[in-house]
């Protein structure tokens, strides 16, 4: 049976308006209780890859303290685990900080592992990928990569600014950039499946060509004179490229259909767990269409919204469409529209907040309003 192993690749341009000044996407709060880069983890741990690097790109604090040693994705430590790889030596030089070289400063992790093949995915694109059937697949074209991709009918608002394929025969002819002039496209999930040896390859490769080549900037650039296997993934895919999608994204995981796609009894969503007591709903407490997380106490009205671990929402206050990170406060009384609020935050005199659905009103962490 042949040998794989993952990388989580950080390397990105993505960001969150506030929310990702202190910490990366992969590790901002989803869902109230778990982070984004549990979604990319627990595909892994679920997939069968038991070895998996992370490439940090900046601010790895925050995934430090997320991801400790590994063991919550139940990933089997002897065989493997989590390595955090981060390139320190070009960690404040945007140019050179891309994942080509982050592999080269951490090449010791595809040496040491002596696998056939790494399976490559990002943490912003969230899915229930499994693994297993793109490295079947990959297996049986005969070819050294694989791109995966997805046919979306929406690409005139959805994964604008990322990668489009195009396809012939199975094959990836060429990449372009999503503009959104188009309503359909086959999108790739920024998911690869590469022959190890082919990876250290384009690693030396991209080196020569440039300096500031990314893997992405690679794979379209070989695509001239390597056949390039396409993968169609058809599965939930979503991609948290800014504040508002990020917004737009978690809500939408309020509808049954939506949260019945992902949360799968066959797919388990591991997440670094905390000990906090159960929720506590006193007598004012009236709550419909919310995720609330473990340790909040609630004595408002909770509408469409979610809630992270300890938040306390005080009486007759009424929260609607709204994001509140672990931690925060909401005063007695305060009304709360399409509002993300960051961790540890205190909602005490300014108690009519409200943004609106395409732009939500944002809360620095630790903020007192």
């Amino acid at each position: 049976m042949a040998k794989v192993i993952g990388l989580v690749n950080l390397h990105s341009d993505v960001n969150f308006t506030g929310l990702t000044e202190r910490r990366p996407v992969a590790s901002v709060s989803f869902l109230g209780r778990y982070a984004i880069i549990d979604f990319v983890l627990s595909n892994m741990s679920n997939s069968s890859i038991d070895s998996v690097g992370v490439l940090i790109q900046q601010k790895p604090r925050s995934l430090f303290k997320h991801l400790g040693n590994g063991n919550s994705w139940n990933f089997n430590s002897k065989a493997g685990g989590v390595s955090l790889l981060y390139n320190e030596k070009y960690a404040n030089n945007p140019k050179y900080n891309h994942d080509i070289n982050n592999l080269i400063e951490n090449i010791a992790f595809l040496e040491n592992n002596k696998s056939d093949y790494v399976v490559i995915a990002p943490a912003h694109i969230v899915t229930t990928m499994d693994y297993r059937d793109v490295v079947a697949a990959h297996e049986k074209s005969g070819a050294e990569i694989t791109m995966v991709y997805q046919k979306i009918k929406d690409a005139d608002k959805a994964f604008v600014g990322g990668e489009y394929l195009d396809i012939k025969d199975g094959y990836v002819e060429g990449v372009g950039v999503n503009k959104g002039s188009r309503k359909t496209r086959a999108i790739s999930l920024e998911t690869y499946v590469i022959n190890t040896k082919e990876l250290l390859r384009i690693m030396k490769k991209a080196c020569r060509v440039s300096s500031f080549f990314s893997l992405k900037d690679s794979l379209a650039y070989l695509c001239d004179e390597k056949q390039i296997h396409a993968y169609e993934y058809k599965g939930y895919a979503r991609c948290l490229d800014s504040l508002e999608s990020y917004f737009k994204y978690s809500l939408e995981f309020l509808d049954l259909d939506v949260s019945s796609a992902v949360f799968k009894s066959n797919w388990p969503l591991y997440t670094n767990t905390n000990d906090t007591p159960p929720t506590k709903y006193l007598d004012h407490a009236d709550v419909n269409k919310s995720f609330i997380a473990n340790g909040a106490i609630i004595d408002g009205t909770v509408q469409n919204s979610i809630i992270g671990r300890e938040v306390v929402i005080g009486k007759g206050a009424k929260i609607k469409n709204c994001i509140i990170f672990s931690g925060s406060k909401i005063a007695p009384g305060s009304q709360l529209e399409n509002v993300i609020i960051d961790k540890r935050a205190r909602v005490e005199k300014q108690t009519h907040l409200e943004g609106n659905e395409t732009t939500p009103l944002y809360i620095k962490e630790g903020d007192v309003v």
